[in-house]
């Protein structure tokens, strides 16, 4: 392994980061991980930044299934799934490298399942 790895960027999910010896980008992102030429770092960058989620959310909003935004891959069989909130994460770290330190959220935006004893 290359002792040349700069880190690009961080959010809350995952980093990317390049080997300056082989110029290959590592996006480690949940439990994914990705690794791109160049070439290949710059076509999915755009895809993510040009991706229509607001499509997704009105069309597919599939309340069982958290995550409804798909990412198609060469692979036939393979599709990645995120949620808006992932995306906004990726977007994050591709425009400007780290995502913002403190961030109003509403009530909405927390997943999670209140329950009261």
């Amino acid at each position: 392994m290359s002792k040349k790895i700069k880190l690009v960027g961080k959010v809350k999910s995952g980093e990317l980061t390049v080997c300056l010896d082989c110029n290959h980008y590592h996006l480690t992102f949940n439990n994914i991980f990705f690794e791109f030429t160049n070439d290949e770092y710059l076509y999915f960058k755009k895809y993510i930044i040009q991706l229509d989620t607001e499509y997704w959310n009105e069309n597919y909003p599939h309340p069982k299934v958290k995550k409804n935004i798909p990412i198609p891959t060469l692979q036939g069989n393979l599709v990645l799934l995120f949620n808006q909130q992932e995306i906004e994460e990726l977007r994050a770290l591709f425009n400007n490298g780290s995502y913002q330190k403190y961030q109003e959220i509403s009530i909405k935006e927390i997943d999670y399942t209140f329950i009261q004893n």
